[in-house]
């Protein structure tokens, strides 16, 4: 007997005009059954985005602001009265990186949620994981619909659906997490359990302008003009894949999220549809989706790991590092201060007038510092 196809769907939008993306995020989610088959009329809603931390809207940073409203507004168009939207960053305050965003409580009838409140949960079916200290607000949600952002990643290679679930972790928590689980194949299955005990409902990709490079958020803006939609988080970050030409098994979140049962990476287990110039609906080969909207350019690492390597993930992590590029550092000593090492693995050895200095004998090479620097200054180096 044959799996039961995950279906995504991915739809141009070149812009961020509200309309535009309002319209397009319609199609969408109609495309996939409706916002009828993800929600009920009583539910509480949390519309999750990415708020990794406060940051302008052109650095492709965090989930577009026209993608939040657009989701805020189908759920009050189509009736939805009890919806709160939010995220937990690794640094700052969830309303604080809403404001950055022009985004205040009362959109479309939504208001912002306190994801400072820290709940412990436990999950003793958990592969890797059996415990959480998710944000309150995550444990009171009914439907949890995933607004992502298509980046690269230091450590699991790219974030999209499946990585966006460690928002659901209340922020001051998260350093404890990238301790317990260090490397991408253990934090991958982590990231799995978050899915299995909270189950999103929906997950829709902001991939209009994405983040390549030095991501999740030191990397480069560019274009890609697509949003993705799915309640399958793995199908949708294995798409994700295909339009930037990276093999979907060189993704830990991908295979683990298979093996997890959350989703699958595998292509003739993945239907994808689009919708032609007269708005019929048409379905898409991997080829056919690359060749009309894929970026063989997109600078995303294409080499080695994967579930091959990940045998050897420990000495593999040992061949990287982040360095901090000393002309662009601004010794701010944020890297220090969210190290989630005891005692840290990052100090101002040579006082706060030169930059910091790393102790690679203690790095856990989790790219904490690298995804908080304000400055841009560090990178991942590979031996």
């Amino acid at each position: 007997m044959s799996e039961a196809r995950s279906k995504v769907a991915v739809l141009r939008c070149e812009d961020y005009s509200g309309e535009h993306v309002c319209e397009v995020m319609k199609k969408g989610i109609d495309l996939i059954g409706g916002i009828g088959s993800f929600a009920g009329p009583a539910d509480n809603i949390l519309v999750k985005p990415n708020f990794l931390h406060s940051a302008e809207e052109s650095k492709a940073v965090t989930t577009n602001p026209s993608v939040i409203k657009g989701m805020l507004r189908i759920l009050s168009e189509a009736g939805y009265r009890k919806v709160k939207y939010g995220d937990s960053p690794g640094m700052g305050s969830c309303r604080d990186a809403a404001a950055a965003l022009g985004l205040t409580d009362g959109l479309y009838g939504a208001s912002i949620a306190d994801m400072d409140e820290a709940v412990s949960v436990d999950f003793p079916q958990g592969r890797t994981a059996r415990q959480f200290w998710f944000t309150r607000e995550i444990t009171e949600a009914d439907c949890v619909i995933d607004l992502c952002k298509m980046k690269t990643h230091a450590l699991e290679r790219i974030t999209g659906a499946v990585k966006n679930a460690y928002g659901f972790v209340c922020g001051r928590h998260k350093a404890a997490g990238h301790v317990k689980y260090p490397d991408d194949v253990s934090f991958a299955k982590m990231l799995t359990d978050i899915h299995r005990a909270v189950k999103p409902r929906l997950h829709i990709m902001d991939g209009i302008v994405a983040m390549e490079g030095n991501g999740p958020s030191s990397g480069d803006p560019v274009k890609m003009n697509v949003m993705l939609f799915s309640a399958d988080p793995v199908a949708l970050d294995t798409v994700f894949c295909w339009l930037v030409d990276l093999d979907p098994m060189l993704v830990p979140t991908n295979y683990q999220g298979q093996i997890a049962g959350i989703g699958t990476c595998k292509e003739e287990n993945i239907e994808v549809v689009t919708l032609t110039d007269d708005d019929r609906e048409e379905t898409l080969s991997r080829e056919e989706l690359f060749r009309r909207m894929g970026n063989p350019g997109f600078n995303v690492p294409r080499d080695g790991g994967g579930s091959f390597l990940s045998l050897f993930s420990g000495a593999v992590k040992k061949l990287s590092r982040p360095r901090i590029d000393t002309s662009r550092c601004v010794h701010c000593g944020i890297c220090v201060g969210h190290c989630p090492v005891p005692g840290g693995a990052v100090h101002f050895d040579n006082g706060r007038d030169k930059p910091p200095v790393y102790d690679y004998t203690r790095c856990i090479r989790c790219y904490c510092c690298q995804e908080l620097c304000p400055a841009e200054a560090i990178r991942k180096s590979i031996l």
